[in-house]
């Protein structure tokens, strides 16, 4: 049976459409045709393991604070070392995590921040 799963959060229609659940990685992007012969799309693959720069383990919903000044790429914007964002989001790399410092939503490497 043909069907349809979102990359983020493996839910699963049996026609072309977006994801709209809450918290995915992928809301509003659009779902991709499986072809997978168990059912769980995916779910099964071994997760990756995201740590901050001191090697602790980062999970969805941590807060974090940099450890580095870093300059807003394409602004003159600094955000200074010290700096806490909490609720952070792990991406499809182990080397990047969202988040939001100050209502701005960016994207952080974990090479520059510290889990608290």
């Amino acid at each position: 049976m043909q069907h349809f799963a979102c990359a983020g959060c493996h839910t699963s229609m049996t026609d072309m459409s977006i994801c709209e659940t809450d918290g995915c990685t992928s809301q509003w992007e659009m779902m991709t045709e499986c072809d997978c012969t168990d059912g769980q799309h995916g779910a099964g693959k071994e997760a990756l393991v995201v740590t901050d720069a001191n090697g602790n383990i980062l999970s969805d919903g941590d807060s974090v604070a940099l450890i580095k000044d870093l300059t807003l790429r394409g602004t003159s914007q600094v955000i200074k070392r010290g700096t806490k964002a909490k609720g952070i989001r792990l991406t499809e790399s182990p080397e990047e995590i969202d988040c939001k410092i100050d209502g701005t939503a960016i994207v952080l490497r974990t090479e520059f921040v510290k889990k608290l």
